[in-house]
């Protein structure tokens, strides 16, 4: 669907809800990347439980009260507070130009991006194929809920998305775009696509060469050892499972996993150890300067199951390191196999331990890989979703003011 321009000299009013707003996770960064922007050049009223403000950016803040445990109480309590700290917000200081969020975080947004589709996510739990049985009783109690999150969340989104005032819905895939037809039965008119992106300021190529020595220093890398960096907050959809079976085939070769602490890591442990694999992975804690992690690995691995559009990918090749990615992922919409290494299908474990091994032992290709990731970076800006965004809050600001206008 083609966008127009938004108008330059306009300032809008914007209310922005969210859960969190920081730069630790590929989500986390988008968001604060299309809210910084919004903030620049308009007035933004944010309505979060957390935020960690970037330098110089001018955002009114309202905290808007969670309870903080299990997740699923904290997802229902943010909806439930941020809806009624948006009403008594507009009733207090006047209507907003446009309510945006990122997903469904409370009732009155006119303008949404979907990063998820927790319907797909369910039909991957009800599989049973992509994670080793819990390790013990804490990871049974912590299966559960997230099974539970994602039959409640579901439901939410299902709602969320046929609410009449929300007005568009924006994804980063026509995989998202797709899901939210088939599962939500969302019209195709609503929606409206844009590819995300990679702020290339914020990855750079020298800043990780420089930063290699200290990195691997740190993390107990020996000099000549091929590391592959696999990151996620969701072991499960990212793939995990199958990255440890396909390194049983790829001898030599180092894994960081990164995403403790919101991964338990017992059960992967455990299945790394029935595998023989487990002396040769390492699980690390999220930290907001990820190019810590790009600069100590050799290669990034994201074949996951299912993803919208997941960032690192796009992040890795921004700053020079070759990428293995999944054809069942949002970003192999614009990644060719020039670009990277695809499998066409994760579970299948020799597809994906073959271009493991190529990865590791090919210079050659590597070099090739790196060099057309940067292209393919600087060709696709992180703004794009701003973009879109904006469009659509100035779309609704219009129509407001129409109605407004027709009322008097």
């Amino acid at each position: 669907m083609a966008m127009r321009a938004p108008a330059k000299d306009i300032r809008l009013r914007i209310a922005v809800v969210t859960p969190e707003l920081h730069r630790t996770g590929g989500t986390e960064r988008a968001n604060s990347e299309v809210v910084g922007q919004l903030a620049r050049d308009h007035d933004v009223c944010l309505y979060a439980h957390h935020w960690v403000p970037d330098a110089g950016t001018n955002i009114c803040y309202h905290k808007v009260p969670v309870i903080p445990w299990p997740g699923l109480v904290r997802f229902l309590s943010f909806f439930a507070s941020a809806s009624l700290a948006v009403r008594r917000g507009e009733k207090s200081h006047g209507h907003y130009d446009g309510i945006y969020s990122p997903g469904a975080n409370c009732l009155q947004v006119q303008v949404s991006t979907a990063w998820f589709c927790q319907a797909r996510q369910l039909a991957l739990f009800r599989s049973g194929d992509h994670r080793p049985p819990p390790a013990s009783a804490m990871d049974w109690l912590l299966l559960m809920h997230r099974w539970s999150y994602s039959w409640i969340v579901e439901k939410v989104e299902r709602v969320f998305y046929h609410r009449p005032r929300l007005q568009r819905v924006i994804t980063q895939s026509h995989l998202l775009a797709r899901d939210l037809q088939h599962f939500y039965g969302v019209a195709p008119e609503r929606v409206a696509v844009a590819h995300g992106g990679v702020n290339a300021l914020t990855f750079d190529p020298a800043e990780r060469t420089a930063l290699r020595p200290q990195a691997r220093r740190e993390l107990g890398l020996r000099d000549g050892e091929f590391v592959f960096l696999f990151v996620g907050n969701n072991w499960l959809i990212k793939g995990l499972y199958h990255v440890m079976r396909a390194l049983v085939e790829v001898p030599g070769v180092r894994l960081l996993v990164v995403g403790v602490g919101t991964e338990r890591p017992e059960s992967w442990q455990r299945f790394s150890r029935e595998l023989g694999v487990a002396d040769r992975i390492t699980y690390l804690p999220r930290r907001s300067d990820i190019l810590y992690y790009y600069a100590a690995a050799d290669a990034l691995l994201a074949p996951s199951v299912y993803d919208t559009f997941p960032l690192m990918p796009m992040e890795a090749m921004a700053c020079g390191l070759p990428v293995i990615i999944s054809r069942q992922t949002g970003v192999a919409e614009i990644v060719g196999e020039e670009d990277a290494l695809v499998v066409s299908n994760p579970k299948e474990t020799a597809e994906l331990a073959e271009l493991m091994r190529r990865m590791a032992s090919d210079g050659e290709l590597r070099e090739r890989l790196v060099a057309n990731g940067l292209r393919l970076a600087r060709e696709n800006a992180w703004d794009r979703i701003h973009q879109a965004v904006l469009t659509e809050l100035f779309d609704v600001a219009e129509k407001t003011s129409s109605a407004r206008k027709n009322l008097k």
